[in-house]
């Protein structure tokens, strides 16, 4: 059975993007990121959350989105998180020393679940409205 590690494997070793957002994102602040693979940790600022990914800023230029699942834990608002995620995309950030990198959730807790539902649908009903009026 292939795995979701497995399939971003082989889609980024023939240079594609495989996995394509579903769920739109919410910004959020005052949230940080700790990220390892068991060598390292390091962390960034999380500038967007959904159910099943986030946005990382501040990260050291020289952090390579390998192709591997990192243990990344969440936390912000008293709240910790704990997921196992892969990296999806990279982009140098404007100032050049660091990096953004787009994750994708393979692993995650119920509590982030309950979290993202909480913080996302809210704002989900609000666009439902504002489209309907």
């Amino acid at each position: 059975m292939e795995t979701a590690v497995s399939r971003h494997e082989r889609a980024m070793s023939k240079g594609l993007l495989y996995f394509k957002r579903r769920q739109s994102r919410v910004d959020v602040r005052g949230f940080v990121g700790d990220i390892a693979d068991g060598n390292f940790v390091l962390g960034g600022t999380v500038e967007d959350i959904s159910f099943s990914g986030f946005k990382m800023s501040n990260l050291p230029k020289n952090f390579s989105a390998a192709h591997r699942s990192y243990t990344t834990v969440i936390s912000g608002n008293d709240k910790h998180f704990k997921c196992v995620v892969i990296p999806c995309w990279t982009k140098k950030a404007e100032n050049k020393r660091s990096v953004e990198v787009g994750f994708k959730i393979i692993q995650a807790s119920w509590e982030w679940t309950e979290f993202v539902l909480h913080v996302a649908t809210p704002l989900a009903f609000a666009e439902d409205l504002a489209f309907q009026a």
